[in-house]
């Protein structure tokens, strides 16, 4: 089988490539080794899975850990390994213990960079968590919602197969009691088939002191559609990664990312569309905010190749800076090399606007009160959007935002 491998610059035509940048590479001086990865099979009784993780715990071994300019990472030394982390689920999906020979032929077929390739085989060879959604032709799947507690290090390895006609809804929640440095990389590969439909939410509420690395791959067949909300709120170091392939025409995506950083918090998002087919549609529209000495990258990449005629695309975002000292980066890209496509992209960034902010006053409203009202604006839209999965949730996300703004 051949395998897709989906790098996240991949700058060609015809026969032409680019001299890509290769990020500098450190090797820890106390890395994870043999003991480790023997650890992270304790609870694997799948021989198919134990043989691809040992796969890549070779992979692993040749690599070091990244020098990233943006985030400020120097290297990692990994925090002293636990084999199990504990998550709580409501809803029906197999812990990936429970993957079947279709799961692993998905795990074998399918590749993708990451934030960066040591972080993804790290999830991989020492999984310490992870789920196997599969659900079966024109099934509708109630939604599953997953419960991530940041106590200890959490490496996930999940595979989710859509098949054709089948709908699921999946709500991953990360939280950090914000005690200590918590850490989490995670390796996610999603298949969407013909006529199949996701709806996926990620919020992850970060402490400030958290590493927070979210890799995922999702691959969009004929007429499938996939709806992404994905909240970021917090964290030393937050990298959601996401790569969308379109290999099935008139295939539809859409990814409304929402951001919050404050302190010295460091937000590193990139969002990846990469359209194969023709009539496919993706946008990917993100808001986000940013106060005291944070800083937030926010780097949409749309990519249509050759045979992607009809292809509708279209990135946007906007950042709110609540301080002088707060740093916003918009990196849009658009790389076309199919005639007969609608493109776009635009990035703003910007402060409270003076009139809003005397609208306010005048009701009686302190500044402070009146700015946040404002700022939580950018929210409200995810924030509603949740109350269909449960108010609870809607309100814990409400919560921590009107607290860190």
């Amino acid at each position: 089988m051949d395998t897709i491998f989906e790098k996240t610059i991949d700058m060609k035509h015809n026969n032409i490539k680019a001299v890509e940048w290769q990020v500098p590479q450190i090797q820890a001086k106390k890395d994870y080794g043999d003991f480790e990865f023997q650890s992270s099979l304790e609870h694997i009784s799948n021989d198919y899975l134990k043989t691809f993780k040992s796969y890549r715990f070779e992979a692993y071994k040749n690599w070091g850990f990244p020098k990233w300019k943006r985030t400020k990472l120097n290297g990692y030394e990994p925090e002293k390994y636990i084999s199990f982390a504990p998550t709580a689920v409501k809803g029906k999906i197999f812990g990936i213990n429970g993957i079947d020979e279709d799961g692993i032929e998905i795990l074998a077929k399918y590749d993708f960079e990451g934030a960066h390739r040591k972080f993804l085989l790290m999830a991989e060879a020492f999984s310490n968590t992870g789920f196997y959604l599969k659900t079966e032709e024109g099934e509708t799947r109630e939604p599953i919602i997953i419960n991530y507690y940041l106590k200890a290090p959490i490496y996930e390895m999940s595979v989710y197969n859509l098949k054709p006609f089948s709908k699921a809804t999946v709500i991953r929640i990360l939280r950090s009691n914000d005690q200590g440095k918590g850490f989490r990389t995670t390796s996610n590969r999603i298949i969407v088939h013909k006529n199949a439909s996701l709806e996926l939410v990620n919020i992850n509420l970060n402490g400030n002191n958290d590493i927070n690395i979210d890799n995922i791959f999702i691959e969009l067949e004929e007429n499938s559609k996939v709806e992404v909300i994905d909240i970021n709120i917090g964290g030393k170091i937050t990298a959601p990664h996401f790569i969308f392939r379109f290999s099935g025409k008139n295939s539809v995506a859409t990814v409304n990312p929402y951001y919050l950083a404050t302190n010295d918090n460091i937000i590193d998002m990139l969002y990846l569309m990469r359209f194969y087919a023709p009539k496919t549609t993706g946008s990917i529209n993100g808001k986000g905010i940013i106060k005291d000495n944070s800083k937030a990258v926010f780097r949409g990449f749309l990519d249509i190749k050759r045979g992607a005629k009809d292809t509708n695309a279209a990135e946007s975002s906007y950042t709110l800076t609540l301080s002088e000292k707060s740093k916003a980066e918009a990196i849009p890209s658009l790389t076309v090399d199919e005639n007969e496509v609608t493109a776009s992209h635009a990035a703003s960034i910007g402060t409270i606007e003076s009139d809003k902010l005397y609208y306010l006053m005048t009701r009686g409203f302190s500044r402070e009160a009146a700015k946040k009202m404002i700022a939580y604006g950018i929210f409200e839209p995810a924030v509603d959007k949740l109350n269909r999965y449960g108010e609870d949730i809607s309100q814990e996300v409400r919560n921590v935002v009107f607290q860190r703004i």
